[in-house]
């Protein structure tokens, strides 16, 4: 992303829309879509940017450059440039504070190849620009040539990159990290990300959701990945003055943003468990779990005919007297820093003699 990039980026601090669920799409309920806002989009309330101020070089923005859901449910970004020298860009962002760790998405009707070199692309990014030491920000991907270099007699391309910033104050490694990679001239890109404690998986597709070419893959991890904190999640659109362009001349620019996901905390491998042993009074039953991921934290309960028996919390369980007749079942729990809590439970056993 570069020097250009890192200074950029850290001033991003508002973005907004928000909008109705379309009728055509199916209804998306989030467990905090957050205050209400301009609209409500995907499960979430979204506020439209109407407020001046960085990133855009001239500081001016219009709500109205971000559209409420069309009938698909795709919201579209414009920059306009009514009078030809006094360019408008677009922003919005969540209402709701603190997304944290999980599985964020996004699928994108743009050829960012064709940005022109003084347009800056937003594509979904976390930000909380009070969090500590300096702010946190994560790009899921953002794509420009950052002004173009003219200025150098130098021609830079448009480039996109996963990365994020941690603290504002330290050079890239300590304080940020991120990883450019070449645009191609896919019309849709679908990106998705998945953030975990110390470490950030992204990936880039050409096409719908992950059906198309990976076009990138950057996983980043260490003691500067961001740990969560107030974030909102903005898409931007915006124009850099930077880089020797000509930005107060840059034609009419759009981006169109088909949907956003979030899946709060990282999915368990979770096998459903058997249950082995002999199926009368004074055998063993085993809790068989199969394998879960890495690091997880097991967890059981028995159950007599569906009803948890108390104290019964280890892997194995010896009948008694009390479950003659009735059948067993087992509950494995899985917990992991960072990752949903999954329960499974086995099938119901045959009675007990």
């Amino acid at each position: 992303m570069g020097l250009a990039l890192t200074v950029a980026v850290g001033l991003s601090m508002f973005a907004g829309i928000g909008s109705a669920q379309a009728a055509t799409k199916a209804a998306v309920v989030a467990e905090d879509p957050g205050p209400v806002g301009s609209f409500a989009w995907e499960g979430f309330n979204w506020q439209k940017r109407f407020w001046g101020g960085a990133p855009m070089y001239n500081g001016s923005w219009d709500a109205n450059n971000v559209s409420n859901p069309d009938a698909n449910g795709y919201v579209k970004l414009s920059i306009t440039n009514p009078t030809g020298s006094a360019p408008v860009g677009a922003e919005f962002q969540s209402t709701r504070e603190g997304f944290g760790y999980g599985t964020y998405s996004t699928t994108v009707e743009k050829d960012v190849s064709s940005l022109q070199k003084e347009v800056v692309w937003g594509c979904l990014f976390t930000y909380d620009p009070n969090a500590v030491p300096g702010y946190t920000e994560i790009d899921l991907c953002e794509a420009s040539a950052w002004g173009g270099g003219s200025a150098y007699g130098q021609n830079w391309p448009v480039t996109q990159g996963h990365g994020y910033w941690f603290d504002a104050t330290k050079p890239p490694g300590q304080g940020n990290n991120t990883i450019n990679f070449d645009t191609t001239n896919a019309p849709i890109l679908t990106h998705r990300m998945v953030w975990e404690p110390g470490k950030i998986t992204f990936e880039t597709f050409a096409g719908v959701n992950a059906s198309g070419t990976l076009l990138k893959r950057t996983v980043l991890q260490g003691s500067t990945v961001p740990v969560p904190a107030k974030e909102q999640i903005h898409f931007n659109l915006w124009v850099t003055g930077g880089g020797g362009g000509d930005a107060a001349h840059v034609a009419p620019e759009s981006v169109t943003i088909r949907d956003f996901s979030f899946v709060a905390g990282i999915p368990l491998t979770a096998p459903t468990p058997t249950i082995s042993g002999t199926l009368t009074v004074g055998s063993t039953l085993t809790a068989n779990t199969g394998t879960w991921t890495t690091g997880t934290t097991l967890t059981y309960q028995w159950y007599r005919s569906g009803v948890a028996i108390t104290g019964a919390t280890a892997k194995t369980y010896t009948l008694v007297a009390a479950d003659q007749a009735d059948t067993m079942m087992v509950r494995v729990t899985g917990s992991k820093a960072g990752c949903t809590t999954v329960a499974k439970y086995s099938a119901s056993t045959a009675a007990v003699s």
